[in-house]
C-alpha cells in the first residue's frame, strides 16, 4: 500500500515536470519566433531600427523603405528629440544649408553600388523640404526621399540617413 502511495506521488510529479518542461520549450520557441526577421513584403522591417544621432538629444528612427510600383524607393525616417531644449538640425557646417532629405543614400551590398536621392529638372530633391529644422523637446520630424531602385532581385539595402550610423541589412517592402 505505502508502495502504491509512492509510486502515484511519484507519477504526479513527473507529470508536473513534464508538463513545466514541454510549456518552458514551447515559451522558448514563441520567443524565437518573435524575434525573426520580417518578410521581404513588411515594412515593420525598417521601422524596428532606431540609433541615436551626432545631435545631443535627438534619435533617428528609419520608418520605412518601400519599393513603389515604378522604379523608384521610398525611404521614410524620423528624428525625435528626446531632450529638454529644443534642438535645430542644421547641415550648414558640413553641406551649405542642405535639405536632409538630400543626404540620404543606400548601397546595395548585393551589387556594390551606391544610389542617391532623385532630383527634379531644376536640381531639387524629391523629398520632403527639410532644410533648417526646428524640433522642440519630445516632438518629432518625419522626412522622406526618393531614390532609384535597385534590381528587382535585391531585397535587403544599408540606408545611411545624414548624421546617424547606417542602418544595415534593412528590408525593401513590396509594393
Amino acid at each position: 500500500m505505502q508502495t502504491t502511495k509512492i509510486f502515484k506521488f511519484s507519477r504526479n510529479v513527473f507529470a508536473a515536470a513534464g508538463v513545466a518542461f514541454i510549456s518552458c520549450i514551447i515559451a522558448r520557441v514563441e520567443a524565437q519566433d518573435t524575434s525573426t526577421p520580417a518578410s521581404p513584403s513588411s515594412a515593420t522591417t525598417a521601422s524596428s531600427q532606431k540609433a541615436d544621432t551626432e545631435w545631443d538629444g535627438v534619435t533617428c528612427e528609419l520608418v520605412s523603405v518601400k519599393r513603389d510600383a515604378g522604379t523608384s524607393i521610398t525611404i521614410q525616417f524620423k528624428y525625435t528629440n528626446t531632450g529638454t531644449n529644443k534642438v535645430r538640425l542644421t547641415t550648414k557646417e558640413s553641406y551649405g544649408n542642405a535639405n536632409l532629405a538630400g543626404l540620404v543614400y543606400y548601397i546595395d551590398p548585393k551589387n556594390k553600388k551606391k544610389y542617391t536621392v532623385i532630383v527634379d529638372s531644376d536640381h531639387a530633391v524629391v523629398g520632403s523640404n527639410s532644410s533648417d529644422v526646428n524640433i522642440e523637446p519630445g516632438a518629432s520630424k518625419l522626412v522622406w526621399a526618393k531614390l532609384p531602385a535597385p534590381p528587382a532581385d535585391v531585397n535587403s539595402i544599408t540606408v545611411f540617413l545624414p548624421y546617424a550610423p547606417p542602418f544595415e541589412g534593412v528590408t525593401i517592402a513590396a509594393p
